[in-house]
């Protein structure tokens, strides 16, 4: 029974206020709907989902004894038949490799990213040139997929190792590592175009990359010029890689046309971004003009 809080007369429940004093009832069990809550409502808060892509060690002993069956089952139909080894190298080995790549994150108790991607690659190396050897000459076909790969790794490497506290050092390794990649697939092809036309197009890269990391640590480019300027080293490579292509191609390489085409579009673009940098009031006209 609820009672009056000023005159304390005994009320019924169905009672709004009190008939005496009129004043309203408050009852605890029947809080008012309207009223000011004292806290919000719980919001659920909304979590990012991750999706782990190492499977556990359950799933990998599973997987194991599914793989084990057609590993046995081609060796024994291919040793029953020819009383060696033939065909059946080339399923027990791709076998072999899933294993691998899908056993070793899940079985090792502490593993990073780099170390995942290194034995990956290194796996599929091994299974290209034991590929590439039992089916004939050694290292034949393989040296193209075999030196794509590590030098895929040397750049996750380089990445790893260093980031962005040496960007100098990094993009010197990198172009080091490109160039050997190159000259690398230059003598597996027989064909000489390594020193006329890749290894000027990769030093121009070297240069433009050099050029604008030393420039970007200058207050002068940064923001908007910053743009402007990558803008201007595309033009130039353009320019550059089409001059060398020419000169390899025709033997002519002052005869430019498509490079023209994009340094007019950029070079615009960049004259424009620098001057938006320069000019205080007009990137506050252009801030509130595009509500940026």
């Amino acid at each position: 029974m609820p009672y009056c809080v000023m005159c304390g007369v005994e009320l019924d429940n169905k009672l709004k206020s009190c008939p005496l004093c009129n004043t309203p009832v408050y009852l605890p069990a029947e809080p008012d709907e309207d009223s000011l809550k004292p806290y919000p409502d719980r919001v659920q808060r909304k979590r990012t989902m991750y999706v782990n892509l190492v499977p556990s060690k359950a799933f990998v002993y599973l997987m194991t004894f599914i793989l084990i069956i057609p590993l046995i089952v081609c060796l024994m139909i291919d040793i029953r038949r020819n009383s060696t080894i033939t065909w059946s190298f080339y399923p027990v080995s791709s076998i072999i490799l899933v294993w691998i790549l899908m056993a070793y994150p899940a079985l090792m108790k502490r593993y990073s990213f780099i170390k995942v991607l290194t034995i990956d690659i290194y796996s599929i190396v091994l299974f290209l040139i034991s590929l590439d050897a039992y089916s004939g000459d050694f290292l034949n076909w393989s040296v193209y997929p075999v030196a794509s790969l590590l030098l895929i790794w040397v750049y996750f490497l380089l990445v790893f190792l260093f980031g962005k506290r040496h960007p100098f050092f990094l993009a010197i390794i990198a172009y080091i590592s490109t160039a050997l990649y190159l000259y690398l697939i230059e003598q597996a092809t027989g064909r000489f175009w390594f020193f006329d036309l890749a290894l000027p197009i990769v030093t121009l890269i070297l240069v433009l990359v050099l050029l604008t990391l030393a420039l970007s640590r200058l207050k002068v480019f940064s923001g908007t010029a910053l743009i402007g300027l990558i803008f201007c080293c595309i033009s130039i490579f353009c320019i550059g890689t089409e001059f060398v292509v020419n000169g390899f191609v025709f033997g002519n390489g002052s005869s430019l046309f498509w490079s023209l085409i994009v340094a007019c579009v950029l070079l615009p673009v960049a004259i424009f971004l620098f001057f938006v940098r320069r000019n205080e009031d007009f990137r506050v006209y252009l801030q509130k003009k595009f509500h940026l």
